[in-house]
Order: C-alpha cells, then structure tokens, then sequence
C-alpha cells in the first residue's frame, strides 16, 4: 500500500522551549539554517508524498 497523504502537526504551544515559542510557533524555529517544519516537508517529499496537510493552531497565521 502506498501513502499518498501525510499530515503535520503544528498546533501545539511549544511550551517546552520557551522563550523561543513565545512569538514564533514551533514549526518556524531554525534548524540547519531551515525552519522545522521546511526540514520535516523536505523529508516526506524525500519519501515520494504527494499530498502535505498542515494541522496548525497557535500563531497559526505565521505559517503559510
């Protein structure tokens, strides 16, 4: 069977590591000079995933 979909989660507060998330959610935190969230589509596009669906909700607007 293959996976056509994958989903993302980024809705969560990342309270663990504030002060980092107090104004940037997660997900855009830099990594390797990539944010999270450009390091985890790179690696599901790397697996042959078409379809990337985002689940956000804290500064859900940061997020395009």
């Amino acid at each position: 069977m293959k996976i056509n979909t994958a989903l993302v989660l980024c809705a969560g507060y990342g309270k663990r590591l504030n002060p980092l998330t107090l104004k940037s959610p997660k997900p855009l935190l830099k990594l390797n000079n990539l944010t999270l969230l450009e390091n985890t589509i790179n690696l599901i596009k790397k697996l042959g995933i078409n379809e990337i669906k985002l689940n956000t909700f804290y500064l859900k607007d940061q997020i395009k």
